[in-house]
């Protein structure tokens, strides 16, 4: 396991690289930026925050919202039945996402994991045992990270993406996951809610608490939200 701390990181870790072609033409962009306008502050206050307040919840309403904006159903497309198209890019359409959330510390919520039904936008509660719980917690890798109020799994339906794009349904999967996670961060960022994207957890462990087989439903992202 990874050091958490950036302090133990080898040099090569801490090192940013970029590609350059020094021996062509270069054209300097415009630094004329355009107005953005909510976006641009949630672009710019977007951080991995990595220390969560373990006395401090977020709000039910604020939960909600970083859901809808995130993982939830375009209002302007709810009119049609058969696609119900969501607010992050899908290859074909085809939605192989599904969100649960590991919930400890949400104004009006008894901690518990629950699955988001984004078709209804409600929360289906999966267990409210502690013991559940502590197993989640104890799959997550790094102690910062079970401080969170909320932690959100994305999990991958293989088959829904599989069906129609064989293997490479595997690739345009993982890329989905990525466009939905930077919503949850750049939603949160604009609710002032603190927010890191993460790998660290043990996926088998996860998968057993959640009661989903590998082959048919993996766990892929990890959102931790808090104060």
């Amino acid at each position: 396991m990874p050091p958490s701390d950036p302090q133990y990181w080898p040099k090569e870790w801490k090192e940013i690289q970029h590609k350059s072609y020094p021996r062509f033409p270069k054209m300097a962009l415009s630094e004329n930026i355009l107005d953005l306008g909510n976006l641009r502050s949630s672009l710019e206050n977007r951080r991995s925050q990595r220390e969560f307040d373990r006395l401090k919840k977020i709000s039910f309403e604020e939960l909600s919202t970083i859901l809808h904006y995130s993982a939830g159903i375009n209002p302007r497309e709810r009119k049609r039945e058969e696609t119900v198209r969501r607010f992050y890019p899908s290859g074909g359409a085809r939605y192989p996402l599904e969100i649960y959330l590991a919930v400890q510390r949400v104004d009006g919520m008894i901690p518990g994991i629950y699955h988001f039904n984004v078709k209804d936008n409600t929360l289906e509660t999966l267990t409210i045992e502690p013991e559940h719980m502590e197993n989640i917690l104890e799959g997550l890798f790094y102690p910062w990270s079970r401080q969170a109020a909320v932690a959100l799994f994305t999990t991958a339906v293989w088959n829904r993406n599989f069906i129609k794009y064989k293997d490479r349904g595997y690739r345009i999967t993982l890329l989905e996951a990525g466009h939905l996670n930077h919503n949850f961060a750049l939603t949160a960022a604009a609710l002032g809610v603190g927010c890191c994207n993460s790998l660290g957890f043990h996926n088998q462990k996860i998968n057993e608490v959640l009661d989903i087989e590998n082959e048919d439903e993996d766990s892929l992202y990890m959102t931790l939200l808090g104060r």
